[in-house]
């Protein structure tokens, strides 16, 4: 699937790697080691704010899936879905596998070979600690739920488990599973909730300057 994918794009030319730079319709994109994301990740969990690779993370999941949903003319969730999912893999997330999936509710999911585990002492990590994920996942689940989405880490390879499992789900979902407090505390959702809320009804390609400037004074 990931491969007909990216053949399907690099033939189409909407992928292209040119002159120095990947584009996918007009976005940039880089490839990026990683080691680059685990010392984001370890950056962060020293200083006790994780929260904030979260939302960075979130932001650019959501402006990401927003923009391929326009330029690939995406009309129902299980296009988002399936193109979003597909592309995590080829991106180098690992590769992803779907336990359940509920339009404008949840995504359950669990990913191997997450390559960002690989450059972390596990023996010294006791909670899930793929903020990076979760905060990409979340963000472009936004747009597969339609309304502004969080992810939980339910099991993380970091502290010994076999896969990272994690779901996104609306505000409501959450609170049904009893998660909702979960992200809560883990990504300080009530000093951004309501910013996440902003960029999912304003956020469009014209104002992405503005809203990456609201997010970086946020979290400082």
């Amino acid at each position: 699937m990931v491969m007909t994918l990216l053949m399907k794009l690099l033939i189409s030319k909407k992928l292209r790697f040119d002159e120095g730079l990947i584009t996918l319709e007009g976005m940039n994109l880089n490839l990026l080691p990683s080691l680059f994301i685990s010392e984001l990740m370890k950056y962060y969990l020293d200083k006790k704010e994780m929260y904030k690779l979260y939302m960075l993370s979130w932001l650019w999941g959501f402006s990401i899936v927003k923009k391929i949903v326009k330029e690939f003319n995406l009309k129902t969730s299980d296009e988002i879905y399936s193109v979003g999912m597909d592309l995590g893999e080829a991106l180098g997330f690992g590769l992803y596998k779907t336990h359940d999936y509920y339009p404008g509710r949840y995504t359950h999911f669990i990913i191997k070979n997450n390559p960002f585990i690989k450059h972390i002492q596990i023996n010294k990590i006791k909670e899930p600690i793929d903020y990076f994920i979760s905060g990409c996942m979340a963000g472009g689940g936004c747009l597969v739920h339609n309304t502004v989405c969080q992810n939980v880490e339910i099991r993380c390879m970091a502290t010994g488990s076999e896969v990272c499992e994690f779901l996104t789900g609306t505000e409501k979902e959450l609170k049904k599973r009893n998660l909702w407090d979960k992200a809560l505390e883990r990504y300080n959702l009530r000093k951004i909730y309501t910013l996440q809320k902003d960029i999912f009804k304003n956020y469009d390609e014209n104002n992405s300057k503005e809203f990456v400037k609201k997010v970086i004074d946020k979290l400082k």
